[in-house]
């Protein structure tokens, strides 16, 4: 990346030496350019335009032959309104100065001859200004982008759960919707006042610039704050945009119904993680032991549903009543298929409740969470869009097992599986765990 630049201009060659000089003390890896015109100057600001490098403080002497530092300094804030302007002078009447001040947003002048250290404290003041709002401007450009971003996909979700709200299975949507806006709106929320209060310290402090009151340690204060405040700025905006991340690949696997090859792992760790948030209030939790490497030639949207449905079901039926409950999710690689299995540690369920457990508009709890319909979508999908077996294992008050047996492969034209029947059994320890 090219150096930043700083542009010293003064008609008196010898003064411009000594600047450069000075300047290099700076050690910032900045550019030292210098100009003995206005004229000389402004051709040095359009090669750094054409060679996209930045103009960072830009420090004019007031009175100079043809055109004065207030003329230049106004001419130089409409070609890089960024750049920041500091003017030497050693008028007594400053009409010319005010000039600048109003037009060309001078940062500051300094009369003539001035003290070389608080020459270099203010330049580097005015440097660490500069670095500021390009950083704050950066911060603000990616916020609104996510934001945009966000806003787009949340319309074309809440779209597409208004399209398919007469479809029972595909009403995890919107569970997605709500776990997704509830988990963004902390880190953005938290960008948007690291922002704001990075807009008030830039001005508390440009204050103590323009008024002769800045003291070294208000300008340590301010630098510290300006690397917090970034830190904490990247942090938050890392955060939303991984969910974010997350949210349009399940989403569109949610909505295309479309085959793809993908990794078992990560797919079940990305649906997982937006159904995250809307549980963190339970005292359970979702153990996901699923090794990296299992690939898949099949429909991810598919899958996902069945996750959703399996982890609520969990969290609605099997856990009631349970202070610590705990959904393992494994799955093991058999040659052309896949073993996924779902362990809980909840109630169990009885043999007559369990006889009836793929039946539509079954459920223990109607009229109480419960719509009937949750295993019943799981074992569609499992048999008529993945061409798998699903088979459920329970012990009344010891837990349940749901085992899936998926080919890696889904067939072109998905084969109508019969129904497995659903038995009471022994469930395996790693449920109970």
């Amino acid at each position: 990346m090219k150096p930043d630049t700083i542009l010293c201009i003064d008609d008196d060659a010898t003064v411009l030496t000594a600047l450069r000089t000075l300047l290099l003390k700076l050690g910032n890896g900045a550019s030292i350019e210098i100009a003995e015109s206005g004229a000389e100057a402004l051709e040095i600001a359009h090669e750094l335009e054409q060679q996209g490098r930045k103009l960072a403080v830009v420090i004019s002497d007031f009175i100079m032959p043809g055109m004065n530092g207030d003329e230049l300094l106004i001419k130089l804030h409409h070609m890089c309104p960024s750049t920041i302007k500091i003017m030497l002078t050693g008028q007594s009447d400053f009409e010319g100065v005010k000039r600048a001040i109003n037009l060309a947003n001078l940062y500051r002048f300094m009369e003539k001859p001035f003290n070389n250290d608080d020459f270099l404290l203010t330049v580097r003041s005015a440097w660490q200004a500069f670095h500021y709002e390009q950083e704050t401007r950066d911060h603000n450009v990616e916020l609104t982008a996510l934001n945009a971003e966000l806003q787009q996909m949340l319309d074309t979700i809440q779209q597409q759960h208004e399209d398919l709200a007469s479809s029972e299975a595909k009403a995890t949507l919107s569970t997605l919707i709500a776990s997704v806006s509830h988990e963004l709106g902390s880190p953005i929320g938290n960008a948007l006042l690291i922002a704001s209060a990075s807009v008030d310290k830039s001005s508390v402090f440009h204050t103590l610039l323009t008024s002769d009151k800045l003291k070294r340690s208000d300008l340590s204060q301010f630098v510290a704050s300006v690397e917090e405040s970034s830190q904490l700025l990247h942090k938050n905006l890392d955060r939303a945009n991984t969910l974010l991340q997350n949210l349009k690949q399940v989403a569109a696997d949610q909505a295309s119904e479309q085959r793809r090859f993908f990794d078992l792992a990560e797919t079940v760790q990305e649906v997982l993680s937006t159904v995250a948030p809307s549980l963190r209030n339970k005292a359970h939790r979702v153990d996901m032991a699923i090794p990296v490497g299992i690939g898949m030639d099949s429909l991810p949207g598919a899958l996902g549903q069945v996750v959703i449905n399996i982890v609520n079901n969990a969290y609605l039926h099997a856990f009631r009543g349970v202070a610590h409950g705990i959904l393992r999710i494994e799955a093991v690689q058999q040659g052309d298929r896949v073993d996924l299995s779902f362990s809980d540690n909840g109630v169990g369920i009885s043999a007559p409740d369990l006889a009836r457990l793929l039946e539509p508009f079954f459920s223990t709890r109607i009229g109480d969470g419960g719509t009937g319909l949750g295993m019943t979508i799981v074992d569609n999908l499992v048999r008529k869009s993945l061409g798998g077996t699903l088979r459920v294992t329970s012990v009344l008050g010891e837990g349940t097992v749901l085992s899936i047996a998926l080919p890696r492969v889904v067939p072109e034209v998905v084969p109508v599986v019969p129904v497995v029947p659903v038995v009471p059994g022994a469930v395996p320890v790693s449920a109970k765990a």
